[in-house]
């Protein structure tokens, strides 16, 4: 190989890899960018906003839904073991 050949091949891999580098960035900014916006958009009134993950799974719950049910199920696990205990 000639020396010209190994600089425009050197050139050649340098700007490759620089096109690579800035779609990364990029998509992982608008990516970002469109993650906030949605979760922007499932606050409550307050502005909170309650995420779930169950393994691949992401839920957006209504925190006073989420409170009522932890609650309910807590006062349904005391009856149980009132009726249980009598």
């Amino acid at each position: 190989m000639t020396d010209i050949n190994i600089i425009f091949g050197a050139a050649f891999l340098l700007v490759l890899v620089g096109g690579m580098w800035s779609s990364y960035r990029l998509g992982f900014r608008e990516g970002t960018g469109k993650m906030i916006d949605f979760c922007k958009s499932k606050r409550n009134k307050q502005g909170f906003v309650l995420m779930h993950f169950f393994g691949e799974n992401i839920e957006f719950m209504d925190a006073l839904d989420y409170n009522r049910a932890v609650l309910d199920a807590i006062t349904n696990e005391l009856k149980d073991n009132d009726e249980q205990s009598t």
